[in-house]
């Protein structure tokens, strides 16, 4: 009866600490704590411990009926089978913990390498990051990609400039929205404030003559919108005026001033959203049009031609959202269909239908590759009710309900799959996505699950693991997954 006593207590602790363990891992998973879970699966196993060995004898027996403490009175007392019932109790106690670590993550990597819809070859890595309070926006950057949750605290991995205020690895608080272009940091406040920090050699942070500010300065308050570039800037007040400023060699800022170091410059009313490139500035009005002014060397305004504006230009009417990548340029239409100009070296300009890209979606020769260029707007082959879109560099996204399109460049696997080098025609990328967001080499999507995850370059840890594992470079806790 003894011995049969002896194995109940342990089956009993066994699965109670297998449990506790597997309960710990989980709650580490969501604060974003690597090591912390073996020392919570301690506490759990030493308080079940403490349990069995303080159960009183049973009524009506005498002497000692605890299981452990007789294990440990009498174990050289006892049969040799109890014995090994003991030893190899506590190695199943020890595998079970470690087997429960072991599946927990495999279960874990198994879910977040389907987060992104990949092709038949390797993924680059996803990384979902623990963020505290839920993610608001996702933005990404030159080598740095951020994340501002509900309450406004930012966080951010790759080559960052930026101290953390606190353990959390949060950056700044209040945030709207942030922005970078090489070293240079642009973060707008949920006060309407915005702020610019970093390398100034350009001289792209107005009123500024400094060439490297250490610390946030205020740009310009009560604003609503802001777009920055390598060249210029632009920002929309809350009235809806449109203020730029920059190098104006391109034509961008739409003005008759070489540079403008100031953000003096009105160019337009009734803005609700701008975007600035390199060479080119677009900005779309209350009534749904969409000017555009400076380089329009791929065709990329839509005119039929490729002569430079150097005054607003209007290119679309009817719309409510405009994106724009190095060389090309979508428009969201007010009926839910997406239109493309410029360059298609890539397939940015999607207008092959997915039916008919057998093949295109490769590496291979010149027959495969679609069209150079298109000179006017033309309609990108995904289905009507598209409420979203963004664009960086040869690559671009489009938000249909929860499913995420992209198309164009993938060199570097910033559509998160290792196939093909570039996407002429729009596929599905990702099906549960409530906010995305690309630079063009790298792209963010924070799932309906409420998982932040990244694919593209990773040359300065923006996805928070480095490519060998022998580090990391993070602000914000980031948990790697491999593919």
């Amino acid at each position: 009866m003894l011995e049969y006593g002896l194995i109940i207590g342990l089956v009993l602790f066994y699965f109670y600490t297998v449990t506790c363990t597997f309960l710990a891992v989980q709650i580490a998973a969501v604060k974003g704590r690597r090591r912390s879970w073996c020392w919570l699966a301690l506490f759990f196993g030493a308080i079940g411990l403490i349990v069995i060995c303080c159960l009183p004898n049973a009524k009506g027996v005498e002497g000692e009926t605890n299981p452990v403490k007789m294990a440990l009175k009498k174990l050289t007392a006892v049969s040799p089978a109890v014995v090994w019932i003991f030893v190899l109790g506590l190695v199943v106690v020890v595998g079970g913990a470690l087997l429960a670590t072991s599946f927990t993550t495999y279960l874990q990597n198994r879910a977040h390498e389907k987060e992104l819809n990949a092709g038949t070859g390797d993924q680059q890595i996803l990384c979902p990051a623990t963020v505290a309070d839920g993610v608001a926006g996702i933005f990404t950057g030159s080598g740095n990609n951020f994340a501002v949750n509900q309450s406004g605290a930012l966080y951010g991995w790759g080559a960052l400039n930026m101290t953390a205020l606190d353990e959390s690895g949060k950056l700044y608080e209040n945030v709207l929205k942030v922005q970078t272009v090489g070293d240079t940091c642009f973060l707008l406040t949920k006060d309407g404030v915005l702020y610019a920090r970093g390398d100034n050699q350009k001289g792209i942070i107005p009123n500024q003559t400094a060439a490297w500010l250490d610390a946030f300065v205020q740009v310009e308050p009560d604003v609503k919108d802001f777009s920055v570039s390598e060249t210029a800037g632009a920002v929309v007040k809350n009235t809806g005026n449109l203020y730029v400023f920059g190098s104006n060699i391109y034509g961008q800022l739409g003005l008759p001033s070489e540079k403008i170091a100031d953000t003096n410059a009105r160019l337009a009313q009734n803005v609700t959203k701008v975007v600035v490139t390199a060479r080119s500035l677009y900005y779309l009005t209350a009534d749904g049009s969409v000017y555009a002014t400076g380089s329009n060397a791929y065709g990329q305004f839509g005119l039929g031609n490729t002569d430079t504006q150097s005054v607003p230009v209007l290119i679309g009417t009817g719309c409510s959202d405009i994106a724009a990548g190095s060389d090309f340029t979508l428009l969201l239409k007010n009926d839910g269909t997406v239109w493309s100009a410029g360059s298609n070296a890539l397939g940015q300009l999607g207008r092959i239908p997915l039916e008919e890209a057998e093949g295109v979606h490769s590496e291979g020769g010149e027959e495969e590759l679609p069209p150079p260029s298109a000179k006017v707007f033309g309609q990108v082959m995904i289905p009507v009710g598209v409420t979203a879109i963004d664009a960086g560099g040869s690559t671009a996204l489009a938000l249909l309900g929860t499913e995420l399109y992209g198309w164009g460049d993938n060199r570097v696997d910033q559509l998160g799959s290792g196939d093909p080098l570039f996407y002429a025609a729009p596929a599905v990328i990702h099906k549960e996505t409530a906010l995305f967001d690309t630079s063009g080499s790298c792209t963010l999507i924070y799932t309906q699950g409420g998982k932040l995850l990244g694919a593209g370059d990773r040359r300065n840890y923006q996805l928070g693991t480095d490519r060998d594992n022998s580090g990391f470079s993070t602000v914000a806790t980031v948990q790697e997954v491999k593919a």
